[in-house]
């Protein structure tokens, strides 16, 4: 599989803004320092083909419009509006010299140890266009101004910073399009799911490199194992193999990144075991081997 460096485009006079890091049509976002975020300003010409990555992209169009083609429709982002593409979305767009904005890239991983979010996981991943002068998108695109201003200072925390405006972005998608259909819960449904649920969800942060099975984990929680698939799904957006999976791979990913250590050792000190499965499960879920994933992002 061949792995393609791109480099992006800028006005003349600014400097290089970076790279785009491809494998057929898989992008693997890039980031400046140790950080989770990325800001792209243009005012050039500039097509992207069709792809799709881990990260949360947005797009703030400051003038002319932005063209986009995201889960088989095709938007048009003019002058102010904002348009918010979810993780693995295969998507493509297109920019002319007549339009000046901002592209947003960050990883999901805050908005996911949020446990409310987690438990509405599935309804935002759609793509929101924000066009309608309302409250809730002009306070979006301007919390995505003010993320601005911090990238580009690069002040002390400004990664932080930046991902706290993520998490005021969504807490009001969510208020404004989710929260009106959700049904309302029991009181007893409510003190079920805050105390049961999340005490689940540390006790697999905290023993996920052991061998834990659903029966296991049923037990802990008090259910049996068919009521606690129900509830857990229900709650995260999550089967649990699936959750205890993507928890594994977060470690993982981390250790490949930020340490020299063997495959074996992270293998067994993310919870995978052998080697075998933690290749098999690291392809599925990133789309190439933990090696490449080492070679990819310990190379920039």
């Amino acid at each position: 599989m061949t792995t393609r460096i791109i480099r992006v485009p800028n006005s003349p006079g600014r400097e290089e803004d970076g790279f785009r890091v491809l494998q057929e049509k898989q992008e693997y976002a890039t980031y400046p320092d140790d950080s989770s975020f990325r800001l792209w300003f243009s005012d050039v010409a500039w097509t992207y083909e069709s792809h799709y990555h881990s990260a949360v992209e947005a797009v703030l169009t400051l003038k002319g419009s932005v063209e986009y083609k995201a889960g088989g429709q095709s938007y048009s982002v003019r002058e102010g509006d904002v348009i918010l593409v979810p993780p693995d979305m295969q998507h493509e767009l297109s920019m002319d010299a007549s339009s000046r904005r901002y592209l947003y890239l960050f990883e999901p991983d805050v908005l996911m140890e949020m446990r409310d979010f987690k438990r509405q996981a599935e309804s935002f991943n759609r793509v929101f266009l924000l066009n309608d002068q309302s409250e809730v998108h002009t306070r979006i695109r301007d919390l995505l101004l003010e993320a601005a201003e911090v990238y580009n200072r690069h002040e002390p925390m400004w990664n932080t910073l930046c991902n706290s405006y993520v998490l005021q972005i969504y807490a009001l998608l969510g208020q404004k399009y989710l929260s009106a259909a959700q049904r309302p819960r029991t009181r007893a449904e409510t003190r079920m799911d805050s105390e049961s649920i999340n005490n689940t969800l540390t006790y697999i942060s905290n023993h996920y490199a052991q061998e834990l099975t659903l029966e296991e984990v049923a037990e802990f929680a008090g259910f049996s194992k068919f009521y606690f698939s129900r509830t857990f799904k229900k709650q995260t957006g999550y089967s649990f193999k699936d959750y205890l999976c993507q928890k594994r791979l977060q470690v993982a990913s981390d250790l490949l990144i930020r340490t020299r250590k063997s495959m074996r050792d992270i293998a067994v000190e993310s919870g995978f075991g052998s080697v075998t499965t933690f290749n098999r499960a690291f392809r599925e879920r990133r789309g190439c081997t933990p090696t490449e994933y080492r070679i990819i992002y310990g190379s920039f």
